[in-house]
């Protein structure tokens, strides 16, 4: 007994010095994104390694295998407790993260860490009162490269020619937008894209980026991309804990993940930027051409989609949000750099 008492008192005075060493909080990160992309490889997961290194090792952030949940429940899964953290794309959940939509909305684009400093500064000032992240804590918002309407045929020079195209779109804005100017949209997730782009089911695509083009193999069956000059979409993505779970962090710990999140996890966002310029040269490089459109077919589409910031507008005041004022900010936030 005596050699048990002991060895129990030398075990205990090992945890005691060494308790450092070990997470007294493990965060487990669930995401359907792959451990190759860059959101995951270069920027969540440099991330988790920061909170650790901030918080002494008291905390811990886990990468799941795989995703615990579909696209649009991971905010359940989080909720539910199922995962403890996970990065949420606002377009699969509009319900519920209307306002982070702002991206999707026809309009002036930056480089994606511009725009992700954009969408954090428009939350702390305007969204954060619409209480969206019940049951959650929200860690960082994030807006994705610019988006761009990509031609599987010829490129599209006027509003007329796309009447008559089909389009695959992303579910959510992307089809509504350019639902609104065509009979023929396909809309699905990106990931699905390859089946109709590659048949020649459809005549383009729309919702996605250069990186997603690499991604998917659509690029052998693309032949060019159009941007509409200060008429281009985003995709936004909010990185959350688990309420329940953030509170059990000590505050001092929460406080230094916090510092490592919001506008900084912003500016960890210019990996997917030099991700996306890498993108687009394969993509020239294999041929495809990249136009601007004209100012008459850019100012067509305006008017065409102007109803978008007057829907999401509507929205955003049901929440109690000014949502004219909001969308002014973000936008001037978003001009201080022009992406190209």
């Amino acid at each position: 007994m005596t050699l048990i008492r002991n060895a129990f008192a030398a075990a205990a005075l090992w945890f005691s010095l060494c308790g450092g060493a070990y997470a007294q909080h493990k965060l487990l990160l669930s995401t359907f994104f792959p451990s190759t992309h860059p959101i995951y490889a270069e920027v969540m997961v440099p991330w988790a390694r920061d909170v650790e290194a901030a918080t002494q090792g008291r905390v811990k952030v886990e990468f799941s295998p795989s995703s615990l949940a579909p696209p649009p429940g991971q905010l359940d899964m989080v909720q539910k407790g199922i995962a403890d953290v996970t990065l949420q794309f606002a377009g699969v959940v509009p319900n519920r993260l209307q306002l982070e939509l702002v991206t999707e909305l026809p309009g002036p684009v930056a480089d994606s860490a511009r725009m992700s400093q954009a969408l954090w500064s428009t939350h702390e000032r305007f969204f954060r009162k619409a209480g969206e992240y019940k049951g959650l804590h929200l860690l960082a918002l994030v807006a994705f490269p610019p988006q761009e309407l990509f031609c599987v045929k010829e490129p599209y020079t006027t509003l007329e020619q796309l009447r008559s195209a089909k389009i695959a779109t992303t579910p959510g804005t992307a089809a509504h937008q350019y639902g609104a100017v065509t009979t023929g949209v396909v809309a699905g997730p990106a990931v699905r894209f390859f089946e109709t782009v590659s048949k020649g089911i459809v005549d383009a695509y729309a919702g996605v980026t250069p990186i997603d083009v690499m991604s998917f193999n659509l690029a052998p069956s693309t032949r060019c991309a159009i941007r509409f000059p200060d008429l281009r979409t985003a995709g936004s993505f909010a990185l959350v804990a688990g309420e329940r779970k953030w509170k059990e962090i000590a505050e001092g710990d929460r406080a230094a993940i916090e510092a490592i999140s919001g506008k900084a996890f912003a500016e960890r966002m210019a990996v997917m930027d030099r991700a996306n310029a890498a993108a687009t040269q394969k993509l020239l490089d294999a041929g495809v051409k990249f136009h601007d459109a004209s100012a008459q077919f850019t100012a067509e589409l305006k008017k065409a989609w102007s109803f978008l910031d007057e829907e999401w507008i509507r929205e955003a005041g049901k929440r109690g949000i000014d949502g004219a004022a909001a969308l002014e900010h973000y936008r001037a936030q978003v001009r201080g750099g022009a992406a190209r």
